[in-house]
Formats: C-alpha cells, sequence, structure tokens
C-alpha cells in the first residue's frame, strides 16, 4: 500500500514537472518565434498622402486613430452614433481598438483583472469587441504616436479593414451599450476571438498592411509595430 502512494506521488510529480517543461518550451518558442516576425518588415510602397491619421499606443494596447469626417466617410453616420459624437466639436478623431470583449467591458483599469478574465483572453475564449474613443487630435512628436498620411486609396482600404472588423447584422453594427467607461467611449461587437496567437497588436499591425504602410509579418506586441517607425 505505502509504495504504491510512493508511486503514484512519483508519477503525479512526474507528469506535473512535465507539463510545466512543456509550458516552458512553448512560452520560449512563442517568444523567440515573435521575436523574429515582429522584426521582419512586410514590404510597403506608401504614397505621399493628405490624409491624416495616427498609430497610438498606452504602452501595452494600441489603436488606429482616425478623423471622425472625411470625403471618404463619416464614421458618426456609418456607425449611427453621430448624435453622440456631435456633442463635443473639440474631439474630432475617433481611436478605433480591438480586443476581448470581457477584458474591455470588465478590465477598466488593472486592479480589475480577474484570473478568469485573464485566461480566456490568453487563450482565444470568448468573443471580441471593438473600442471607439472619440478624441482630440493626438500630437506629433509625442511618445508613442506614430503620424502618417495615407492617400485616398490607401484611407478606402483602411475603412474596408475596419468595416470588416465588426460584426453586422442586416447591414448594421451591434453597439454594446452598458459599459463601465466615459460618454466618449463606444463598444460594438466584432469578429474573430483575441489570444496568443492574434492580440489587439496584432490587429493594429494587420491594419497597418491593409493601408499599404509599414508593418511587420506578425506581432503580439506594440513594439513589433513601433519598431518599423523607429518610435
Amino acid at each position: 500500500m505505502k509504495k504504491h502512494f510512493v508511486r503514484s506521488a512519483v508519477l503525479t510529480w512526474r507528469s506535473i514537472r512535465i507539463f510545466f517543461e512543456c509550458f516552458a518550451l512553448f512560452l520560449f518558442l512563442y517568444w523567440l518565434t515573435m521575436s523574429v516576425l515582429s522584426r521582419i518588415p512586410v514590404k510597403a510602397e506608401p504614397g505621399d498622402g493628405t490624409i491624416q491619421i495616427y498609430i497610438t499606443s498606452n504602452g501595452v494596447h494600441s489603436d488606429v486613430v482616425v478623423p471622425i469626417q472625411s470625403e471618404q466617410i463619416d464614421w458618426g453616420k456609418e456607425l449611427e452614433i453621430a448624435d453622440k459624437l456631435n456633442r463635443d466639436s473639440t474631439r474630432r478623431f475617433l481611436a478605433f481598438g480591438w480586443g476581448n470583449r470581457r477584458f474591455f467591458l470588465n478590465t477598466k483599469d488593472w486592479g480589475d483583472l480577474t484570473f478568469g478574465t485573464a485566461f480566456g483572453a490568453t487563450f482565444h475564449i470568448g468573443t471580441s469587441a471593438m473600442h471607439l474613443v472619440q478624441r482630440e487630435e493626438p500630437v506629433k512628436g509625442e511618445k508613442d504616436v506614430i503620424p502618417l498620411k495615407l492617400t485616398e486609396n490607401e484611407y478606402k482600404k483602411l475603412i474596408g479593414f475596419l468595416k470588416a472588423s465588426f460584426i453586422h447584422v442586416q447591414d448594421h453594427y451591434i453597439p454594446i451599450p452598458d459599459h463601465p467607461y466615459s460618454e466618449y467611449d463606444f463598444f460594438f461587437e466584432a469578429k474573430r476571438s483575441y489570444g496568443l496567437t492574434y492580440t489587439c497588436n496584432s490587429w493594429t499591425n494587420d491594419a497597418l498592411k491593409a493601408a499599404g504602410q509599414r508593418a511587420c509579418v506578425w506581432t503580439a506586441f506594440r513594439d513589433g509595430i513601433y519598431l518599423q517607425y523607429d518610435n
């Protein structure tokens, strides 16, 4: 009986050790893959454009910031939130960010983060959302602000990418009305699932690719984007 118990304990410990060794190997390979792919630029030949957009970041999450109104699109009318956007004429830009729905809505501050939310956002569990913020124009030269000038054709491609990130039902976007943020924040149901292999920064990197701008092959973190712009 005692020998059986000892043998079971040894097998259990061995299984735990193998699990952590495999997990450590996975993290190493993940880090190695990201380190390599985030440093390989995607060939791009941006045109001499006049439409001002920005890439911004808080150090972890990145956004694509575009004018609310332009000749190409009026995002207020497109998203059916024009009445809300018109309340403040000093905020003429809209920041688009993609991410895990549960993380967005339940983690306003890092102190709100729970194990369940972190686990789901790591392993592609749950749905995603678009987080839009009506804001003032980013200041060129500030840290983590990448200004870009797109041609009309490049911006149309970016618009197509942004639109395709939302879930549509009968040509309508699906708003998420209940959230703990300000009146300048808007949430909508979005496509794909967030996780280790596709993050908010992967999405921003893909937005740059769609617009024909400098980007990397793949990244999970914002550094993969900012490396391309020496920012």
